[in-house]
């Protein structure tokens, strides 16, 4: 049975949570109105846009604590072995699906070749092309969650119509009823998925629906893609055609997949993604986010491994919104970027959600049918923009409100100063009739492009014109700064003197075409004409695709200029390239996050309750997960506020258990970005568990330090300079075979887990596509203390200049260690890679608990 399958249509509606709901009240025209009315609930949420077409390369990346919190309703990938792409074999991806409680696996069987567009050799050698690949796939433990895709947009790749509709249709007919009947016979109980154009044609929908109805050939699950920015205006219409046509045919109700959805602009976007989840959700349809750059990133999403960007905390957000969707109205339907929502209500958790984005300015949120008692707390927080790899904390409290709802359950949030960029999400709770209030710290943005430009340019965007380019702050960014007098300055005011972050937003591929090879890059920072300081960019993937870097200054209260600049009369000229889009600046202050519990994801039947005593109670073997953010590697303080003996278990990055006896406060040892953290009871009475806080900046000052020259090499094992290197010289050649290792002697006071941080560059690369960059993931297999523990995949690092952090966890005893790092060539038919580990910077490790 297929885990998405087999759940049907969702009812269209259900019984609300209470009848004869008064209006809405009137609102001001110019104020933009979302209302949403929880007594029209209308059927579990799908969380269908959540898929993603080659969002997963290989198992582990992304990384299991991205994964995991996701559940996503599908994937799209290719078929395994085939080489269309270096990455995303089915198998891979439907164990990860298994794993993480994920729905099915749509593969483009096309996806065999290697061409783009495809070879033709004619229907008999693709169906010869089957036979070979769909028994390797049929064999996976996980098979039942298969959906075969036997054509990718046959519109324009081998039957593209042109002039000659009739012809180019007949063929295609004719070659469908010929791969359906072939994939009946060979994978029976496998659903078969199509037509899958382009985009959705009502003509040809109809004649493709009227011929499969006579040939017995109808699809079991309808797809096609919808890759234009007007989609968000026609998808409604298409959606509403194809249900009639059904209707028309007298056939039943099929699943819909769009399993090609959105561009550029749009993903990784909070306030872009929220218009396209809302459509989706609204007519219980699954989707996959298009694949334009680099596998492995979920659809860019997902920056490195384990770190999210805001559209990562935007798709976790939407995944564990419970119960059932609620009637939304949004201000314009079936309009491109504009205000839209997705809300839910679960009746036994007694909590609504609201999601919603794409507006600017101040909107108002009407309330009806809102039936969690005559007060309620409603708290509004904002998941922001952080660039394609920008690392994003979770999202932000920025208001709560006491509601005291009308006798039908109708009441008004009011929100102002909405970013277009942002989504919003607001939590209702039964209340007490009084609200914390929210005292935001100070933060500024100032436009690259309203900044004083020397020698640079201002480039467009992403935008409705130009899909196929990042989203850029402002719309607009300034690059072409490679010249000696290129510069940037900014007058900022800020509301006191002392110590700021000050965050650039910039892209940077200088070197790519260089013999040298890409690599970080700088600029030299002035703050109010002072002496000048380096800030080093990494490489990013692509000029548009934007990171983050964050440096600290000393500001005056007032007016300050601050300079970005290519060349310093003292320090001379800086390397490279970078462009940049704006600059935030906030008050310094360590990163503290709390995190209540009736937010969290559980396991098991666990009980809510709401009041002064908020909180979640769980007994056995139920448990509350947090998804807990670390802006760094290195050491947090843990605290959590819970009533009764319990035990806290951080869920390694691959799946590993380290538990440890619950105290008030722990110091925890967490991998930048996500970590995972469960809490549940020890002994026979409950756990009550009320929130979670982690507090820290972290930094690696407090691990063991081991450099690449202080690595026992053997075999091909060697050390090579790299200036960009933490020490000027990175472990290359492991792997490719037996004996070509890097050891490491590790000293340990005490047994137990700990975590290690494998610092390394990844650049290998496959091909040339078109336009997808193929990256490919370095395997190293670990031992420690001659016991395999892990292989796992190093994502690409964009260059070999440039070194993510890798997290593991090892179990060492007390003492003396040796951890051996290698490839024993097992890992050699992808690409034209031989085998290879991907090049060691410097090591960390510290235990999980400090002590």
């Amino acid at each position: 049975m297929h885990p998405l399958l087999r759940r049907g249509l969702a009812a269209t509606a259900s019984a609300g949570l209470l009848a004869g709901l008064a209006a809405a009240p009137a609102q001001a025209q110019d104020t933009p109105v979302l209302s949403v009315d929880f007594g029209r609930l209308t059927g579990a949420p799908t969380h269908g846009a959540i898929g993603s077409l080659y969002g997963i390369s290989e198992s582990g990346v992304p990384g299991d604590n991205l994964l995991d919190a996701l559940a996503p309703s599908s994937m799209a990938a290719k078929p395994t072995g085939g080489t269309q792409h270096p990455n995303g074999d089915a198998n891979d991806v439907l164990a990860a699906l298994a794993e993480h409680d994920g729905g099915d696996a749509y593969v483009n069987l096309q996806d065999w070749y290697p061409d783009w567009p495809y070879q033709n050799d004619g229907i008999d050698a693709y169906l010869a092309e089957i036979d070979e690949m769909v028994p390797v796939m049929e064999a996976s433990e996980h098979a039942d969650r298969l959906v075969y895709v036997p054509f990718n947009e046959p519109n324009w790749i081998w039957y593209p119509r042109g002039d000659d509709y009739e012809g180019a249709t007949e063929r295609f007919f004719h070659d469908w009823d010929l791969a359906y009947a072939h994939l009946r016979e060979i994978a029976p109980d496998t659903p078969i998925a199509g037509p899958n154009e382009s985009h959705y044609d009502r003509q040809f929908m109809r004649d493709f629906m009227e011929h499969t109805a006579a040939a017995g050939t109808v699809p079991d699950v309808i797809t096609w893609h919808e890759l234009s920015p007007d989609s968000l205006r026609y998808y409604q219409g298409n959606f509403d055609h194809y249900r009639a046509l059904e209707a028309e045919l007298g056939l039943e109700p099929r699943l819909i997949n769009i399993n090609e959805y959105g561009n550029n602009r749009d993903f990784g976007m909070p306030g872009q993604m929220v218009q396209w989840a809302s459509m989706f959700e609204d007519t219980d349809a699954i989707a996959d986010m298009a694949y334009w750059t680099a596998s492995g990133g979920f659809s860019g999403n997902a920056p490195q491994t384990n770190v999210p960007n805001g559209g990562w905390w935007f798709l976790k957000t939407y995944s564990q919104m419970t119960g059932q969707t609620a009637e939304v109205t949004p201000p314009q339907a079936d309009t491109v970027d504009t205000l839209q929502g997705i809300a839910t209500y679960d009746e036994s958790k007694e909590q609504a959600q609201i999601l919603l984005g794409g507006g600017s300015g101040d909107t108002t949120v009407d309330l009806t049918g809102l039936d969690l008692g005559r007060k309620v707390t409603a708290t509004v927080h904002e998941i922001a923009w952080t660039g394609n790899e920008g690392s994003a904390a979770p999202p932000r409290v920025i208001d709560q409100i006491a509601l005291r709802p009308d006798r039908d359950g109708s009441s008004t949030v009011e929100l102002s100063d909405l970013d277009p960029m942002s989504a919003y999400w607001i939590t209702l709770t039964p209340g007490t009739g009084r609200a914390d209030g929210v005292d935001l710290p100070w933060t500024g943005t100032w436009e690259a492009e309203d900044a004083a430009i020397t020698a640079g340019t201002v480039y467009n965007e992403g935008g409705p014109s130009n899909a196929f380019a990042f989203p850029a702050s402002g719309g607009k960014s300034v690059g072409s700064l490679n010249r000696a007098d290129s510069r940037v300055d900014f007058t900022v005011d800020v509301p006191e003197a002392g110590t700021y972050d000050l965050t650039v937003t910039y892209g940077n591929t200088y070197g790519r075409d260089l013999p040298e090879g890409a690599s970080p890059t700088e600029q030299f920072l002035t703050v109010n004409g002072g002496p000048a300081a380096t800030v080093t960019y990494p490489s990013t993937m692509q000029w548009g695709s934007r990171g983050q870097v964050t440096v600290q200054v000393e500001l005056e209260a007032g007016e300050n200029t601050l300079a970005l600049a290519k060349s310093d009369t003292e320090s001379g000229t800086a390397y490279g390239e970078a462009g940049i889009d704006k600059i935030d600046l906030a008050l310094s202050a360590v990163d503290t996050h709390t995190y209540p519990a009736v937010f969290a994801r559980t396991e098991g039947d666990v009980d809510y309750r709401y009041g002064r005593h908020e909180g979640v109670e769980v007994r056995g073997d139920e448990q509350v997960v947090f998804d807990v953010y670390a802006p760094a590697d290195g050491y947090y303080e843990v605290a959590v506020d819970a009533d009764g003996e319990g035990e806290l278990t951080l869920v390694g990055p691959h799946g590993e258990n380290a538990a440890f006896e619950l105290e008030d406060e722990q110091t925890l040892a967490l991998s930048e970005g996500v970590n995972r953290i469960a809490l549940g009871a020890d002994g026979r009475r409950g756990l009550e568990v009320h929130d979670l806080t982690v507090t820290g900046d972290g930094g690696e000052q407090d691990f063991t330090r081991i450099a690449a020259a202080d690595a026992d090499l053997a075999g091909t094992a060697q050390l090579t300079d790299n200036p960009w290197a933490a020490d000027g010289e990175v472990v290359t050649g492991v792997g490719g075979g037996e004996g070509n290792t890097a050891t490491l002697t590790v000293e340990a006071e005490e047994a137990g887990p700990h975590l290690l941080l494998v610092h390394y560059a990844n650049d290998e690369r496959s091909g040339n596509h078109d336009y997808n960059i193929d990256i490919i993931s370095r395997y190293a297999e670990f031992t420690v203390n001659g016991d395999a523990v892990a292989t796992v995949p190093m994502r690409g690092t964009w260059s070999w200049n440039d070194f993510w952090s890798y997290p593991l966890v090892v179990d060492l005893e007390a003492g003396t260690n040796t951890i051996e790092i290698g490839n024993s060539g097992l890992f050699t038919d992808i690409g034209d890679r031989e085998g290879r580990a991907a090049d060691f910077d410097h090591f960390a490790i510290a235990p999980l608990l400090a002590e």
